[in-house]
């Protein structure tokens, strides 16, 4: 929804275009030297054989609705459909969470799309800045609103990318925190009980504060005094063989969770705690874990996101890849748009490739035309 230009920004940048023309620095994308290969859903699933891989999604920042799931699942399964997509099944959890759900047949198999929408959490709390809304000025030392007139591209960050998007992050490190991995929680038990025996792979995809999200849920489930939910937690621990995140802020969003105490090292982040859970399951059936791939893609420019390091999460049963993408356009070498610097990584084709084919390229894998 934030993919609309305002007018004078986007004829300001027009004509800047026409002087100096505009880059994108990171297209086609630069895998960070030290990474490690990876595969992608297509292969994964040739893998599976007849088995359904099942494919979660998770937004981040930002308000999004069940138009967000329909449009991912459209995008990523279409670059290697084999067949017309399903009808869509959309569903209000109990949780607050929409989950939009489609079975689709890809590289010669079935995927099970889930795409966690969990806006509805934060929407009505966010509400409470709408007084800061940049809208049409007004003599603010005169009675009635109060709107201060405010520089363009300001106005549209302030109103994007901190009141809408930087505001859930608050919220989630706040004191809404337990009910908001909860329902997280919930909801992720929702979409593993329909098939909790499965062995196939598990693939999630997920974008900045829903990675976090994510991890905390997942550490819940596999610490969970609850010997179902924590059965369902082992289960998607044993399968998770491949994780895509997009416009990474573990290491920002662990600031908030650091300890009183000084110490030497930074304690683990969500995506490290959840390794080491993963790690020291007493399933027996944990024993062969499924070695995950995890794929960080950042954008430079992308003020809110930062890249994964290798080094921090590499181990036997752990492969990491750092990729460099371009979401949009730099102009004079000085601004790249925030917003869709930030929320258009699963709009990116590059990225959209490298999901369904993996890097280098699974031989074969078909990409459909744009």
């Amino acid at each position: 929804m934030w993919h609309a230009r305002q007018p004078f920004l986007s004829l300001l940048l027009s004509l800047l275009g026409l002087l100096a023309g505009c880059t994108t620095p990171y297209r086609p994308p630069v895998v960070v030297h030290g990474s490690t290969s990876f595969p992608g859903i297509a292969a994964i699933v040739a893998d599976a054989g007849a088995q359904p891989v099942d494919v979660v999604l998770v937004h981040g920042m930002c308000t999004h609705d069940t138009g967000w799931g329909d449009r991912q699942i459209d995008r990523i399964a279409g670059i290697t459909a084999d067949h017309a997509p399903a009808p869509a099944n959309g569903a209000a959890a109990a949780t607050g969470i929409d989950l939009v759900e489609r079975t689709r047949h890809i590289a010669g198999g079935t995927v099970r799309f889930h795409a966690l929408v969990w806006s509805p959490l934060t929407t009505g709390l966010k509400r409470q800045l709408d007084f800061d809304t940049t809208g049409t000025p007004t003599a603010c030392a005169a009675a009635g609103e109060c709107r201060p007139r405010r520089a363009q591209l300001n106005g549209y960050v302030k109103d994007h990318l901190l009141n809408d998007c930087l505001a859930d992050a608050v919220i989630y490190e706040g004191t809404r925190h337990a009910a908001l991995r909860d329902a997280m929680v919930q909801t992720i038990a929702q979409v593993l009980d329909r098939d909790p025996d499965s062995g196939a792979p598990l693939v999630v995809v997920a974008e900045s504060l829903g990675s976090k999200m994510l991890f905390d849920a997942l550490s819940a489930m596999l610490e969970s005094w609850d010997p179902h939910m924590r059965s369902l937690g082992q289960g998607a621990a044993r399968r998770l063989g491949l994780l895509f995140m997009g416009g990474n802020q573990l290491p920002i969003l662990s600031l908030a969770e650091q300890p009183s105490t000084l110490r030497t090292a930074a304690p683990q982040d969500a995506l490290q705690r959840f390794l080491d859970l993963r790690r020291r399951q007493g399933d027996r059936r944990m024993e062969a874990l499924r070695r995950l791939a995890v794929v960080a893609f950042t954008d430079p420019n992308d003020l809110l996101s930062y890249r994964l390091l290798p080094a921090r999460y590499a181990a036997p049963d752990v492969a990491v890849a750092d990729v460099l993408v371009s979401n949009d356009a730099t102009w004079l070498g000085l601004v790249e748009y925030p917003v869709t610097a930030h929320m258009d990584y699963l709009m990116n084709p590059d990225v959209g490739v490298m999901i369904a084919c993996g890097w280098p390229a699974a031989t074969g894998c078909r990409v459909a035309a744009p």
